[in-house]
């Protein structure tokens, strides 16, 4: 159970000077503490507007990262990424896609960047008696980019073993929450997302279920974990559709305290697929506020929704955006004023959650 009755799914627009400051890094025309500096300054300044406008958790907005999940991953050892091209949502973009080069594992002793921004952000939460919340990608992002993404087979030092790489993926997730638990985190947001390829939806649901709950196994008994299953988020646009009637029972069977569920339109779907929640002890979150759209839902709407969602899950609910607002650098195709009008409108339903 998440102790929650409303919350963020985690990253915010990127100001302009880090924007600023990271073209100036890839230009070499600072050094990496000389954007760290930045990305400190706008957080600490994010993290003063986020208790200013209602929220209880907070997080860094992910104004340290490119990309939502690579980022993060590339703490493993045995990970990297590949540059390339790739044509989606009309036209040409250059994306970069992670990859297994050897041995999959995290090292607790090793100085990690990720490491380092959770103690800032925790610093900065402490400040104001509010609580910090890390977002991470998911254990099955790296099967997805690996092997359906960028079609993979045989795998470095792996060879064709998936269990021998799902085991490992496990095993150094297991050691990067106990870490964060070392440096004093007690909330964690898991985010992932499930997708073909490929491969049968069975084969990759079954893979997705195996790794993440390999992943949660060991877990600190005081530390609340959850998930955000997402449809994707690139700039704006999803991209995946489709109902949760064929994966919502696969997904709760992953021991989470919380799952952060989309449910900003139509391609949703009804609630119904997540009665397998219900009397478990689990909290489901729904995701009634959209992200993408610069139109402004109204309150009465989210409360009819969320009674709707309530009725088949049961008293364990809260309510948060479907997504966040900048999976990616570049953000969603809205502007700051309304991201924050998104937000108050989420503290203003108190009134019936």
């Amino acid at each position: 159970m998440l102790n929650i009755k409303y919350d963020i799914v985690g990253s915010f627009l990127r100001p302009q000077e880090i924007k600023e400051a990271r073209a100036k890094f890839n230009n070499n025309e600072i050094t990496y503490e000389q954007l760290r500096d930045v990305e400190d300054e706008q957080i600490a300044k994010l993290v003063a507007k986020e208790v200013q406008h209602g929220l209880k958790f907070v997080t860094d907005g992910e104004f340290r990262r490119r990309w939502w999940h690579l980022d993060w991953l590339k703490e493993f050892a045995g990970f990297t990424t590949k540059h390339l091209d790739k044509f989606i949502n009309g036209r040409n973009n250059h994306i970069e896609l992670g990859m297994i080069e050897g041995k999959i594992s995290y090292d607790p002793n090793k100085a990690h960047k990720e490491m380092y921004a959770w103690d800032f952000l925790k610093n900065e939460a402490s400040k104001y008696g509010v609580e910090a919340k890390k977002c991470i990608s998911g254990p099955n992002m790296i099967l997805i980019d690996h092997f359906l993404q960028l079609g993979i087979k045989d795998t470095p030092y792996y060879g064709t073993d998936i269990e021998a790489v799902i085991d490992d993926i496990g095993l150094a997730y297991q050691a990067a929450i106990r870490d964060f638990y070392n440096h004093g985190c007690r909330y964690i947001q898991i985010v992932s997302k499930v997708e073909g390829l490929g491969y049968t939806k069975a084969q990759v649901l079954d893979w997705f279920v195996r790794v993440s709950t390999k992943a949660l196994e060991n877990r600190p008994e005081d530390m609340q974990i959850a998930t955000h299953f997402c449809k994707g988020n690139f700039k704006g646009n999803p991209l995946f559709h489709g109902f949760y009637d064929t994966i919502a029972k696969s997904v709760a069977s992953i021991p989470y305290d919380g799952y952060f569920v989309e449910y900003d339109d139509a391609r949703s779907g009804t609630f119904d697929p997540w009665a397998v929640l219900k009397g478990t002890g689990r909290t489901f979150v729904a995701g009634l506020i959209s992200t993408k759209r610069k139109e402004l839902e109204e309150h009465d709407a989210i409360k009819a929704r969320y009674e709707q969602a309530k009725a088949v899950v049961g008293d364990n609910i809260a309510l948060s955006p479907q997504c966040g607002f900048a999976s990616v650098e570049e953000g969603n195709c809205i502007d700051e004023e309304t991201q924050w009008k998104k937000i108050d409108l989420l503290v203003s339903c108190q009134d019936f959650i």
